[in-house]
């Protein structure tokens, strides 16, 4: 995910969720990684009950469902690592750039 800064000028951030640590603590639940370029920083999100109204719009919405279909393979991709292989007992490659057999 590229994410933009006005606080450091016209700065590009960039985050990779996958490396990203989701906890929750609470009724609040935090992802927490480095910003990889272009510089090395600590970030932490913070998500509570509030903001899943304006998280499930922003969801829904056109842009993103046009998006999600363009994607579709690696929303597979995604799911095959994540929750299928791991229910199998195998260990995801976050490497890899197909589903292994």
């Amino acid at each position: 995910m590229r994410i933009w800064t006005t606080g450091l000028g016209k700065q590009e951030l960039v985050l990779d969720f996958f490396k990203s640590n989701v906890t929750r603590e609470g009724d609040t639940v935090f992802i927490r990684g480095i910003v990889q370029q272009p510089v090395n920083w600590n970030f932490e999100v913070t998500l509570t009950g509030e903001d899943v109204s304006g998280l499930l719009r922003v969801i829904f919405t056109t842009a993103v469902f046009r998006h999600f279909i363009r994607n579709i393979e690696g929303v597979f991709r995604f799911v095959w690592q994540e929750y299928i292989l791991p229910v199998m007992g195998v260990k995801p490659n976050r490497d890899a750039t197909a589903p292994d057999h």
